[in-house]
């Protein structure tokens, strides 16, 4: 049986950043070991290991007089590494390692890989947000329909759209509706699961841009995604790996705004 049911997100997330305890690290790194559901679930979650290699290397590159650890870390992309290690690697604690993470990340990685494309704008983050969704992030949610309404009714207030159509009538179960932002504008996110218990979202933003768009069809951190313009908003549809489920999904809520 997998081991891995017993560790939760945040669990994972704190062992790739360093932050778990000593127990919980030990106990994650034996379960790699053996677990090959593990392994993929923190594959998941962790930074895309080539360009946190190539970065770290520009890095040290350009700072030749760093203390020694960090030379020897940074050799480590000249073999093959793996999650595993990276894991290891941030857990050590080290001050120097920790020095050459800020600037990985707030400096050269960041660049690489957290700024989104020019045509992606506020999807890409959207998307980035929903890969983290599992089935269990939603199933955990449990509102009576008094708190779902009275949700409801503030944000459609905040959007100057009614939100409550849309959570009924797309052959998906509702969850939650949470306000977000981009830019200074406000973002819904409605919260769905699948038939299939898959974690879907339906997003919406308001846009300077009062053209009606057609649905068109992409990919989105490795999610099918489903996106239109109508009536100064642009909705984006997104979660999983069946385009049908979208596609279809994208097509009822059209129709239901």
């Amino acid at each position: 049986m997998s081991q891995m049911t017993h560790f939760t997100d945040e669990d994972l997330t704190a062992f790739l950043d360093g932050e778990a305890t000593a127990d919980l690290a030990q106990e994650i790194e034996r379960a790699l070991d053996s677990d090959v559901a593990l392994q993929k679930r923190l594959e998941d979650l962790s930074l895309p290991v080539d360009e946190l290699r190539h970065a770290m290397q520009q890095v040290t590159d350009q700072a030749p007089d760093l203390p020694d650890v960090l030379t020897n870390t940074a050799s480590t992309s000249k073999r093959q590494a793996s999650n595993k290690d990276i894991g290891n690697w941030i857990y050590s604690g080290s001050l120097a390692a920790s020095i050459l993470i800020s600037l990985i990340i707030g400096g050269v990685f960041g660049k690489i890989y957290f700024a989104p494309t020019e045509v992606q704008g506020w999807k890409s983050y959207v998307a980035a947000y929903q890969s983290l969704y599992v089935g269990d992030t939603l199933n955990s949610i449990e509102l009576t329909p008094e708190q779902t309404q009275k949700n409801l009714d503030n944000l459609s207030s905040q959007m100057g759209i009614d939100l409550a159509k849309m959570t009924s009538g797309s052959g998906l179960d509702f969850k939650r509706a949470q306000l977000l932002g981009f830019k200074g504008k406000p973002l819904v996110q409605l919260a769905y699961l699948s038939p299939e218990g898959q974690p879907v979202a339906l997003c919406i933003i308001r846009t300077n841009k009062g053209n009606t768009e057609a649905i068109g069809m992409d990919e989105l951190e490795g999610m099918v995604a489903a996106s239109w313009r109508k009536d100064g908003y642009a909705y984006l549809f997104i979660g999983g790996q069946d385009e049908a489920v979208i596609r279809e999904g994208a097509e009822r809520f059209k129709a239901l705004l």
